[in-house]
């Protein structure tokens, strides 16, 4: 069986649209991906603000907390061959709400904490309080939040190099190496001003910047493709 030239671009375009099922509409490959770029986008963005909202009431809580009396705090030091183990804990009036989302008892692994550490139990309390809160979720909502920048702006300007995306990959890296540096380094630099830290403050490790240079080195390719589209459409 022949196929003429009509025949033949007919089956091209076919092979180049996507049937969505149930409506009987028929997209291009460009509107689905652009719609795929959306709904992407649409959920980071989505999660990084529920990220938000949950550090907003762990600072709240904090807030709480800081007004509560030394003596609602316990510190417990339990002897072990590797140092000593502790426990904090709130003691005092909690509310139910902030047991749900984060019970009121940290523990801490053995040669962390000195024997001084047990004089100070609201303070040790509320530094790992801050630090989980900061350190952890904060850095993550910032990853959600320009990964969804970064789908939004494909699925507006049709093309993933701009600017914008440029920039927005460059955060994704500051983001991540700040919440590597604060996570791995807050908690103990705080237990380190006190004098209760038997831990070894490190300032500079390379995983934490690799995150950074990684992103920055992929942020450079973005921006030349974005100047290399630029003299492409000048051209045309």
């Amino acid at each position: 069986m022949q196929i003429g030239r009509k025949g033949f671009i007919g089956i091209q375009r076919n092979e180049k649209a996507v049937c969505k099922k149930g409506d009987g509409i028929i997209k291009d490959e460009k509107t689905v991906l652009k719609e795929r770029c959306k709904y992407i986008g649409g959920i980071f963005i989505f999660f990084s603000w529920m990220l938000a909202a949950f550090i907003a009431l762990e600072i709240a809580a904090g807030i709480w907390l800081g007004y509560q009396p030394e003596s609602d705090f316990a510190l417990t030091l339990s002897d072990t061959p590797s140092g000593l183990f502790g426990v904090a804990e709130f003691k005092g009036m909690t509310l139910e709400i902030f047991e749900v989302i984060k019970p009121y008892r940290f523990e801490f692994d053995p040669g962390i904490l000195n024997e001084t550490a047990s004089q100070m139990p609201k303070y040790v309390f509320m530094a790992k309080h801050f630090t989980a809160a900061v350190g952890g979720m904060g850095g993550l909502a910032l990853v959600f939040w320009f990964m969804g920048r970064v789908f939004r702006n494909i699925m507006r300007y049709e093309t993933p190099f701009i600017k914008g995306n440029s920039r927005s990959i460059a955060g994704l890296g500051i983001a991540i190496s700040a919440s590597i540096i604060i996570g791995r380094n807050m908690f103990s630099f705080l237990l380190f001003i006190k004098g209760i830290s038997v831990e070894k403050f490190e300032w500079v490790e390379f995983l934490w910047v690799m995150p950074l240079m990684l992103f920055f080195c992929l942020s450079a390719v973005f921006d030349y493709g974005r100047v290399l589209q630029q003299e492409s459409d000048e051209t045309l």
